[in-house]
């Protein structure tokens, strides 16, 4: 039965798991009216997800939530390949990289302590809203409105809900995916996975383990809460019903723990798929998260790459609807993000036929071969430093000239984060000084024009400018200055032979210049970005949720 009264909102999100979660307080920051729908009536208590990186660490501090999430989340120490004898084929001290994000290089969490504190950030915001029990029924689009019908499971009484837009979180299984009729297209790999979690009765010691065995190729860490998690490839012939009994689960976990001294939360076998949505954007329908795109574990990359969508998306759609920006700016969400995740995708394929060769030969040739590449400096730095890892830099879309050039460039590159000290002495993180909006950066030595066309260029798009000054001219600092006392940002400044640069609110960089080539970098960002009319991301909405009647 359906109910007569329509509600208006600017976002419903589908899907409350932590990109769900993460892109609602985005939105919520950015004073959005946002509806969140979840079809459970809790989180799933048992974990799934467990590892994040860097990145991911950085847009939790984006969303305002580190300190509540910081006692959940146990950075990775040292992370290990070993054979099946448990012998070292070499160690990557994780707790050593420094990839200048101000933040551990990896850590691992416990999804739903993740979830809840994600949900319970929703409460900072009258105008957003969290409804558990609903799910989407079904949407229509029209050129103002995504009209959505959405029923309660309880009761299962139905209300239709407007929205400017309409977010798909809703995971691997996507509804609104299924209701855009997009595909998925990829592959699907057949080979059986046993995830196993628990937690143990008393702390152990730090481990992390890629375990290259023929027999047995997996991964198995030390979590946060004294939680293990353990994912192992089974044999051909062995069945699932015979390997999630408790006993035989006991003898996977009994070359790292006790199995007697962990209880046991999950024992399940899976398959993996690496696919990516052909599409990720119908009109004022988008997908995020597993909805948009999935890929094997064993890089840890699927969440961060959710996560990634959240933040690339909605700060964009807050200009849009203040009417800060075209529409035109929201075809660069699938345009900056679909090239890093098939590369992602491309990455955890090829980690795979490394780490899981189950013939014999082949793997010892594999555990021989790693023992030296640990042994050679460069090949070693290869691997101790992640240069595997697809590189978060933008290659089309906002950014100067639409597209990266060739070259030492700057545009469409991540901008580090380092600590600065301001001028009253205090230390912070640069995003916690530069805020949630766009940056502009001057270096120390800027000339006069620069700095005035970077500090016009900043309140014109309602973000903060901000003057970098090395340490050894920290006295000078005044308010409007950061004092770069790593060095990072300096370093940065001469790599690229700039003076100016314009971060994006999501710290990726739109362009750098030197000189006079800032009026033009200017007059591009006006090409997408209204300038006069864009208000800044701390305002209060105008308006609020109508009340529910769930």
């Amino acid at each position: 039965m359906a109910e007569m009264s329509a509600e208006v909102v600017d976002v419903i999100v589908v899907g409350c798991g932590p990109v769900g979660a993460i892109a609602a307080n985005y939105l919520g920051l950015q004073g959005l009216r946002t509806l969140v729908i979840e079809r459970d009536l809790s989180t799933f208590s048992i974990p799934r997800a467990f590892s994040c990186d860097d990145e991911a660490q950085r847009n939790f501090q984006a969303a305002g939530l580190e300190g509540e999430l910081a006692v959940d989340l146990w950075p990775c120490k040292d992370m290990q390949y070993i054979d099946g004898a448990k012998r070292v084929l070499g160690t990557v001290p994780i707790h050593e990289l420094d990839f200048g994000l101000s933040h551990p290089a990896l850590s691992f969490f416990n999804q739903p302590q993740l979830e809840g504190v994600l949900r319970k950030g929703l409460e900072r915001f009258p105008h957003a809203e969290l409804r558990l029990g609903h799910e989407l029924v079904s949407f229509t689009q029209d050129a103002d409105f995504v009209t959505t019908q959405i029923q309660d499971r309880r009761t299962g009484r139905s209300r239709e809900v407007r929205a400017r837009y309409l977010l798909g979180c809703d995971g691997s299984h996507s509804t609104v995916r299924a209701l855009m009729g997009v595909k998925m297209m990829g592959t699907s790999y057949e080979e059986p996975w046993i995830a196993i979690s628990g937690t143990t009765s008393v702390p152990e010691p730090d481990f992390t383990y890629y375990v290259c065995d023929p027999q047995r190729p997996g991964f198995v860490t030390r979590c946060v809460y004294n939680e293990v998690r353990m994912d192992f490839l089974l044999q051909e012939n062995e069945r699932t019903e015979i390997m999630e009994r408790q006993e035989v689960v006991e003898k996977l976990l009994a070359p790292f723990v006790d199995p007697k001294k962990v209880q046991l939360q999950r024992a399940s076998v899976f398959t993996f798929q690496a696919k990516v949505a052909e599409r990720w954007r119908d009109r004022r329908v988008f997908l995020l998260g597993d909805a948009a795109h999935v890929m094997p574990p064993f890089a840890g990359q699927g969440l961060c790459s959710g996560i990634r969508d959240a933040m690339n998306l909605s700060w964009k759609l807050a200009l849009v609807s203040r009417g800060a920006a075209g529409d035109a700016l929201l075809d660069t969400y699938e345009r900056e993000r679909h090239p890093h995740a098939v590369d992602m995708i491309k990455t955890t394929i090829a980690l795979g036929k490394v780490l899981l060769a189950r013939n014999r030969v082949v793997a010892f040739l594999r555990n021989a071969l790693l023992k030296v590449l640990f042994q050679i400096p460069r090949t070693r730095r290869f691997m101790r430093n992640y240069e595997f890892k697809p590189k978060a830099f933008l290659s089309h879309g906002l950014i100067a000239g639409g597209q990266r050039r060739k070259g030492n460039v700057a545009e469409g590159d991540y901008f580090p984060q380092p600590q600065v000290a301001l001028a009253d002495g205090k230390v912070a993180r640069l995003d916690d000084v530069s805020g949630r909006g766009f940056t502009v950066f001057t270096s120390a030595d800027a000339p006069d024009t620069v700095r005035k066309s970077a500090e016009a260029l900043a309140r014109e798009v309602g973000g903060v400018w901000l003057r970098i000054l090395p340490a050894e001219r920290a006295s000078e600092a005044r308010a409007g200055d950061v004092v770069d006392s790593s060095g990072k940002l300096q370093a940065w400044f001469v790599q690229y032979q700039a003076d100016a640069a314009i971060l994006r609110p999501d710290r990726y960089v739109y362009g750098a210049s030197q000189g006079a080539g800032i009026e033009q970098l200017r007059e591009e960002l006006r090409r997408f970005i209204h300038l006069p009319t864009a208000a800044r991301a701390e305002e209060a909405p105008s308006r609020a949720l109508l009340p529910s009647s769930a």
